[in-house]
C-alpha cells in the first residue's frame, strides 16, 4: 500500500516536471515569436564634455571658483539640451508628425522626451541616448543634439566680447562707406580740374608758386610797358590777357589745393581709423571665441546594429523564471502532500 503510494506520487512529480518543462517551451517559443513580430528599437548614444570656464550671460557670484564655473556651464548646456525648442527642432528637422503619425505637436514631443535619455555623469561628460524604430535615423537624432546646442549658443550667448564685436563691425563698414564715398570726392575733383597726376600738396605748391613768380613778373612787365605804350597797345592788351588767365589760374589751382588738402586729409584719418577698427576688430573676435562656449565632442552617435527594445534575453530569462518559480511551488506542495502536512 505504502508502495503504491510512493509510485503516485513519484508519478504525479514527474507529471508536473513535465509539464513545467513543456511550459517552459511554450513560453521560449512564444517570446521568440513575440520578438519576432513585435516593432524593434534601436539606441544611438552620443557624449559630449562638460564645459570648462565662466559664461558671462549667467550671474555667477563667485567666479573664482573653477567648480561653480563648470556647473554653471554644465547647467546651460543641460537646460537647453533638453528645452522646447531643442524638441520643437527635432520635430521639424525629421518631420517626426508624420513619423509617428500624430498631428498633435504636444503629444509628439511627449513621445519623443520620453525616447531621449540626456544625463551628466560625474566624469565630465554629458550622455545623449535617443530611441527609435530607425537605427540610421536615432543616430543622426542623437548627433543632432549637440550640432543644435552648438548652433543654439552662438545665437543666443549674449557676451560683453560679441557687443563688442558687433560695435567694431558697425564702426569698421560707416568707416568703409566714408573711404568710398572720399576717394569719389578725390576722383571727381581730379577729373573736374584736369590735374589728373597730381595727387600731392607739395607738387601743388610748387605749382602755385611758380605761377605766382611767373604772374608777378608779367605784372613788373605791364607796369614797364604802359609807360611806354597806350592801354589800347597791342602789346598791352595781350600782356593784360596773360596776366588774366594766370591769375585765373593760380586761383584754380589755389581753390583745388584747399579742397585737395582737406580731403588728403580726411582720407588720411579714415585710413588710420579703418587699420585701427580691422586690428580691433581681430581683437575682438578672438575674444568672443575666448568667451563663447564650445562643444567638445567625445563619441558621435554611430548607426546600432543591436536590437535595444524588446530584450530577447531579458524575456526569455522573465519568462523562465516566471514557469521555474511557479513549477517550484507546485512541487513544493506536492512535497508536502506526500508528507502528509497538507
Amino acid at each position: 500500500m505504502e508502495k503504491t503510494r510512493n509510485q503516485r506520487v513519484v508519478a504525479g512529480l514527474k507529471k508536473h516536471l513535465l509539464f513545467i518543462t513543456l511550459y517552459l517551451i511554450l513560453g521560449i517559443v512564444l517570446s521568440v515569436l513575440y520578438y519576432l513580430i513585435s516593432p524593434k528599437y534601436y539606441r544611438a548614444t552620443a557624449a559630449i564634455l562638460k564645459p570648462i570656464g565662466s559664461i558671462e550671460t549667467l550671474d555667477v557670484t563667485t567666479k573664482s571658483k573653477t567648480t561653480e564655473k563648470q556647473d554653471t556651464g554644465t547647467e546651460l548646456f543641460m537646460s537647453i539640451l533638453t528645452s522646447r525648442r531643442m524638441y520643437d527642432d527635432l520635430i521639424q528637422k525629421f518631420n517626426l508628425t508624420s513619423v509617428y503619425g500624430i498631428s498633435n505637436t504636444d503629444r509628439v514631443r511627449e513621445i519623443l522626451q520620453a525616447s531621449c535619455a540626456i544625463s551628466a555623469s560625474g566624469q565630465r561628460v554629458i550622455s545623449i541616448s535617443v530611441v527609435d524604430r530607425d537605427p540610421k535615423r536615432a543616430a543622426e537624432m542623437a548627433n543632432f543634439f549637440w550640432e543644435n546646442l552648438d548652433r543654439l549658443l552662438q545665437e543666443m550667448t549674449i557676451t560683453t566680447a560679441k557687443k563688442n564685436r558687433l560695435f567694431i563691425e558697425e564702426r569698421l563698414a560707416s568707416t568703409r562707406k566714408a573711404l568710398t564715398q572720399i576717394q569719389e570726392q578725390l576722383n571727381q575733383l581730379q577729373q573736374t580740374n584736369k590735374l589728373l597726376a597730381i595727387k600731392d600738396t607739395g607738387e601743388i605748391s610748387a605749382l602755385a608758386t611758380e605761377l605766382m613768380t611767373k604772374l608777378t613778373e608779367k605784372k613788373l612787365e605791364l607796369e614797364r610797358i604802359k609807360r611806354i605804350y597806350q592801354p589800347e597797345q597791342p602789346e598791352v592788351v595781350m600782356l593784360s590777357a596773360e596776366i588774366k588767365d594766370l591769375q585765373k589760374e593760380l586761383d584754380r589751382l589755389t581753390s583745388y589745393q584747399t579742397k585737395l588738402s582737406q580731403i588728403l586729409r580726411e582720407l588720411k584719418a579714415q585710413e588710420s581709423l579703418y587699420s585701427f577698427l580691422t586690428a580691433q576688430l581681430e581683437t575682438a573676435k578672438l575674444d568672443e571665441t575666448k568667451n563663447t562656449p564650445f562643444i567638445q565632442v567625445l563619441d558621435s552617435a554611430a548607426v546600432p546594429q543591436k536590437v535595444y527594445s524588446p530584450d530577447i534575453k531579458k524575456i526569455l530569462i522573465s519568462i523562465s523564471i516566471i514557469i521555474i518559480g511557479i513549477g517550484i511551488i507546485v512541487l513544493f506542495f506536492d512535497v508536502l502532500r506526500f508528507l502528509g502536512s497538507i
